[in-house]
């Protein structure tokens, strides 16, 4: 079952206030951020993977 959803279609919105705070971290804790984020969308992704499988064998 293909997803209607397109990729293209997020929408992300960022606040000045969100900026500035990333920006005073630290380039460690940038890092740890985006390491962060990387791993969620891995387990998002999988999680996904796995819900599209079951609806798959269900009968």
């Amino acid at each position: 079952m293909q997803s209607s959803f397109k990729r293209e279609d997020r929408t992300y919105y960022l606040t000045d206030e969100r900026m500035a705070a990333f920006q005073a971290l630290t380039p460690a804790q940038r890092l740890a951020w985006v390491e962060q984020m990387a791993a969620f969308l891995r387990k998002a992704a999988i999680a996904r993977q796995n819900q599209l499988k079951d609806q798959a064998s269900s009968p």
